[in-house]
């Protein structure tokens, strides 16, 4: 009867154990979103906390005054350019928003005009989207930035918390860790921490030379609205392998409306541009980041869009970072014994 006792209990504990499991899961899941904001709040601190260093270096000043100048100078330029180019990037994303529509319905006149079969014309109608699908595809990005710059605002300020003080928050989370783990645990935080860092610094340098580059060629060709595109070619450039294609998708739809040489040297421009950024800026940049495999990359990315949406394809890319370092660190290294370099 003792043994059928002890039996009894053990199992009612493991599925209590299993009950709070599935309870934490459906808790997290349904928190998604604000784990989401927590997340960009932790990007922004580790921008905030690279920016104060660099001035603490160079400066030799306290940290909490490399923290406020840092602050001060990153508001200031994001203000500034919002003050300088704000109306005229309003004025030109309108213009662009009312031109979508018209080079659609030219793209899809000139498909017409081939003289191609009526059975391939049924057959392309299939496969390729509707004009309202791509054009609200585009605007459900663009949307998306819009939509995303409240929590935008509430990420920063808390992100300036965790960078008044990480060690705080760091010592705290570790606190939640057994004993046996937090060397472990604690190692691959910085190794994340580090990643993150040289991989953000580094796609917001390469965001804005691609962004500067587009605008300044699309003025060259004489495009419409060059730097609302370059600004959403910028962006773009945010999200791994498909931001490029959504980016360009804008600007040749535009082009296409004056035809001719235009559409030749604005598919050349961005053709170019993003290939440059990618073959040569973007490893130049990020030699001391983790590399993503390609796939690998793919798959996150729809995998942080479907349990996150639209907002966390934009987020995609770090995250991926965030899972790739880690699994290298505590699983591949720590639980498997295998070099990870």
């Amino acid at each position: 009867m003792a043994g059928q006792d002890s039996g009894t209990g053990r199992f009612a504990g493991r599925v209590l154990i299993a009950l709070g499991l599935a309870a934490m899961l459906l808790l997290l899941w349904r928190l998604r979103d604000v784990l989401l904001l927590a997340f960009a709040s932790i990007l922004f601190a580790i921008v905030l906390v690279a920016a104060a260093r660099l001035i603490s270096r160079r400066g030799r000043l306290g940290p909490r005054t490399s923290l406020a100048i840092a602050s001060v100078l990153i508001l200031g330029l994001v203000g500034g350019a919002v003050w300088v180019f704000g109306n005229e990037i309003g004025r030109q994303l309108g213009d662009l928003a009312a031109r979508l529509p018209d080079a659609w319905a030219s793209l899809q006149a000139r498909i017409g005009a081939a003289g191609l079969e009526r059975e391939f014309h049924e057959q392309l109608g299939r496969a390729v989207p509707s004009g309202s699908a791509v054009l609200g595809a585009i605007g459900a990005v663009i949307g998306t930035l819009g939509g995303a710059l409240s929590g935008v605002a509430l990420a920063l300020m808390a992100g300036l918390y965790l960078a008044a003080q990480p060690d705080l928050y760091r010592s705290g989370l570790l606190r939640l860790v057994p004993d046996a783990y937090v060397a472990r645990v604690a190692d691959a935080l910085d190794a994340t921490a580090a990643s993150l860092r040289a991989w953000l610094l580094g796609q917001l340098a390469s965001m804005t030379i691609t962004g500067v580059a587009i605008a300044a060629g699309l003025i060259a060709i004489g495009v419409p609205s060059p730097l609302a595109l370059g600004l959403i070619a910028g962006l773009m450039g945010f999200v791994p392998m498909i931001g490029p294609l959504l980016g360009a998708l804008p600007g040749v739809l535009v082009a296409l409306t004056i035809g001719g040489d235009t559409l030749l040297f604005t598919i050349l421009l961005y053709f170019v541009v993003q290939q440059l950024a990618g073959a040569v800026i973007e490893p130049l940049i990020m030699q001391r980041t983790v590399k993503l495999p390609p796939a690998v990359t793919l798959f996150a990315l729809f995998a942080v869009g479907a349990l996150f949406g639209s907002v966390g394809v934009l987020m995609g890319g770090p995250i991926a970072v965030t899972a790739y370092v880690l699994v290298r660190t505590l699983y591949v290294r720590d639980t498997l014994g295998r070099p990870i370099g």
